[in-house]
């Protein structure tokens, strides 16, 4: 069982009881499985069957932005400023772009009773303009069925009209800001810079489901008038904007009074919540009132937080939010229910101890960011299957008997005409039950073809990397990369045909899962690390870029990147870290890393073209802006000596300044009365000031004007040049006269002076008398 983060453990409202909880067959809804019913705020309409149900909340921003940009647009208005539209809110799902695959340092969060209102995870930032939206749930107790939405916009400057949706079967109380276009639409009024919209939905939803995912009722959300669970409301939003960097779309949800809220889910009502901080991700349980716990609040944190160690396979949110649902308060329809990146509920007698762990099913969803075609649909509910019953064995939970049951289910002969490829033969949740016997079949075939050095996360990892819907060929290519063309045609006979699976047996299974083999994962460093990121180029080399989002750059700069690798797993292994630019590789590094160990890796990339990228490196990006180079300019000028005479030499020195926040460069032309004689390209780091020296030869008497500058503006200094010459010109010969000092007074005639006098008048003495 691997170590758990440190925790700190709160004191909530609810009693913690170890109460006898059923489990049944295995396991939970995901927001997209069967056909809903009695959705009345149009938050799931167009639902299918697929599990997953990723919501439009991707984002360019690392960390958990809450609303993205579906479309954009550019017009010219007559005035002839461009114009650009861009839209939020307006599909179900999309690719995310924050994650990353690193386990990093615990950073225990205290667990917290909220007594009065909630708040969704933590909300986007960004260098340029944000429309927030915020939307407020409250309870309307004297209308049991019913919930009182507010939806408040704060739009800045640059945004010249907005336009937002309210659900189709809404109840419009009010709105300031707004006006009415049609039953859904509304329109700013682009007279405030906040505009509100309030209504009243009804969020109870029901859902058919028998068999694995089912439960004894039929509600998938419900407010019973004294408390809520339901999903958040869906607001496509479009807006119009002038100038260059985009004005982006932010969206927090909240709870007026006591509740908890995620970017999807909203409870409301009394509720203890309990936070862990593990592996780069912060799960928060939140356990309202009226919920009897089976399983400890902590031990369900600590439970996720060994799967995601364990599970290195990408797409690892920042924020996961669980409900712990009141099981027996309402006729639940399913077991549990995922939502949009990482939003879930499970009903709250859920236990760990079984292999059919709905707690983890549903963790193991908000890891699948890969879209399926109708080849590939069964991979959902399989490897959720198939990764909560082994991660739950790995933890020593449960036993091996237990988890063999599990998945030799899938043997029966009731799946004996089950082709998993083919949706129309799937009885009896095919699916779940063959789906992950057939998913651990392919672990095992994996790991045997590789000495165990490779399993089949590495096939879901790259999955995860796919942008559009996975094809069963890609899927079969992704197996054959990781096990080779044997393991791939026998993977191909067992989904595509009705071929009979058997489980493996306990030796096999020591043989290969015995060890933990090696569990290699990757990610970017935390961008707030300004020396995790560098730039290397004439401007600044192996210069700090790192700090804020977006990284700035000029053209044909280098950016490096240490990337971190981590081995999470029992042996040592291989490791291939790539670099991508809007999603292609531009860069990779290989070597071996031991167990247990982590580490940067270098890797580089040069930006020849400016424009925006997105970097990544297994489904952890950050956002790169590339520019062409400031304009640096020359401030002053100095000559040296200011006075000379025909034929001297002048230093002439240009201050050149570069007060941009990107590099600068500049071509400094030298002048003498206007004529160039001598140039020097300089490249200046942001904020940076230097100075460069030229010496110039004046043959000419007068005042001469000398001068540095970029060749369209330039800063003169005048030097008087006489007319006589180096040459011609006598030095004056400098007479050396001794200086002494004395302590005594007078004239400053010391003893021996005065004797030297007087023996020198008495040899003129002698010689005029002889």
């Amino acid at each position: 069982m691997f170590g758990v983060p440190r925790r700190v453990v709160a004191v909530g409202l609810v009693v913690l009881l170890l109460g006898g909880g059923l489990a049944s067959l295995p396991v939970a809804a995901t927001a997209d499985r069967g056909a809903v019913t009695g959705a009345t705020d149009g938050t799931t309409a167009g639902v299918g069957e697929n599990c997953t149900y990723k919501a439009e909340t991707a984002s360019a921003q690392r960390g958990p932005a809450v609303g993205t940009v579906q479309s954009s647009a550019a017009t010219i208005e007559s005035n002839g400023s461009l114009v650009r539209t861009r839209s939020a809110d307006t599909q179900r799902r999309q690719p995310r772009r924050q994650g990353g695959d690193t386990a990093g340092t615990a950073a225990p969060a205290a667990a917290s009773m909220e007594t009065g209102t909630a708040t969704s995870g933590a909300t986007q930032t960004s260098n340029g303009d944000v429309i927030q939206q915020t939307q407020t749930y409250a309870r309307v107790p004297e209308e049991p069925g019913e919930v009182a939405v507010t939806v408040a916009y704060e739009i800045p400057d640059r945004v010249v009209d907005l336009e937002t949706h309210v659900p189709a079967a809404a109840t419009v109380t009010g709105t300031d800001g707004f006006e009415r276009v049609n039953e859904s639409v509304y329109e700013w009024e682009e007279t405030t810079e906040t505009a509100t919209i309030s209504y009243h939905i009804n969020p109870n939803q029901t859902i058919k489901k028998s068999g694995p995912e089912g439960s004894e009722g039929r509600y998938l959300s419900v407010d019973t008038g004294e408390w809520a669970l339901l999903t958040r409301s869906r607001t496509p939003t479009r807006w119009r904007y002038t100038g260059q960097d985009p004005v982006r779309y932010n969206r927090t949800l909240r709870t007026a009074g006591p509740g908890a809220a995620g970017e999807e889910i909203v409870y409301l009502g009394e509720v203890a919540t309990f936070e862990e901080t593990a592996h780069d991700q912060t799960f928060t349980l939140a356990v309202p009132e009226r919920s009897t716990m089976t399983a400890s609040p902590i031990s369900v944190l600590d439970s996720m937080a060994n799967a995601s160690n364990a599970l290195r396979v990408g797409d690892r949110d920042e924020q996961v939010f669980v409900v712990a649902a009141p099981s027996g308060a309402v006729e639940w329809g399913v077991e549990g229910y995922q939502i949009g990146d990482a939003d879930m509920w499970v009903q709250s007698r859920q236990t760990l101890d079984t292999a059919n762990n709905v707690w983890l099913h549903e963790y193991v969803h908000s890891r699948q960011a890969y879209e399926t075609t109708q080849e590939t649909r069964w991979t959902v509910e399989g490897w959720a299957t198939y990764y909560a019953a082994a991660l739950t064995l790995e933890q020593n939970l449960i036993g091996f008997d237990e988890f063999r049951a599990q998945l030799a289910a899938g043997g029966l002969p009731v799946y004996s005409d089950v082709t998993l490829t083919d949706r129309a033969s799937w009885t009896s949740n095919a699916n779940y039950r063959k789906g992950a016997l057939v998913a651990g079949r392919a672990d095992v075939h994996i790991r045997s073809a590789t000495g165990r050095n490779q399993t089949l996360q590495s096939v879901f990892q790259s999955l995860n990397g796919y942008r559009d819907p996975v094809t069963q060929s890609q899927f079969l290519t992704e197996v054959e990369a990781a096990g080779g063309e044997t393991v791939r045609n026998t993977t191909a006979t067992e989904t595509e045909t009705t071929a009979t699976v058997t489980m493996w047996n306990g030796t096999t299974h020591r043989r290969l899962f015995g060890a933990i083999p090696a569990r290699i994962g990757y990610g970017l460093p935390p961008v707030d690390r300004a020396d995790a990121y560098r730039a290397d180029s004439l401007y600044r080399p192996n210069a700090p870029v790192g700090g804020s989002e977006p990284i700035r750059l000029v053209t044909n700069e280098t950016l490096a990147v240490d990337t971190v690798v981590e081995n999470a797993g029992g042996e040592a292994g291989a490791y291939n870290v790539t670099l991508a630019v809007n999603e292609t590789v531009v860069a990779a590094k290989q070597g071996q890393i031991e167990p247990g160990e982590r580490t940067e890796v270098e890797v580089t990339h040069t930006f020849a073209d400016p424009g925006r990228y997105v970097v990544s490196v297994d489904g952890d990006t950050v956002t790169v802006v590339v520019t062409d180079p400031a304009a640096a300019s020359v401030t002053d000028v100095t000559a040296s000596p200011k006075e000379v005479r025909q034929g001297d030499r002048v230093d002439v020195t240009a201050t050149v300044a570069n007060d941009n926040g990107i590099p600068g460069t500049i071509a400094v032309e030298f002048r003498r009365s206007d004529v160039v004689f001598a140039e020097q390209r300089l490249y200046l780091s942001p904020q940076a000031t230097t100075t460069v020296t030229r010496t110039v030869t004046l043959d000419e008497p007068g005042t001469v004007s000398l001068s540095a500058g970029d060749g369209r503006t330039t800063t003169a200094v005048d030097v008087v040049v006489s007319a006589e010459t180096s040459e011609s010109t006598s030095t004056p010969t400098e007479t050396p006269t001794d200086t002494r000092t004395t302590a005594g007074e007078g004239g400053g005639f010391t003893p021996l002076v005065t004797g030297l006098a007087v023996l020198l008048s008495a040899l003129i003495a002698r010689q005029r008398s002889s």
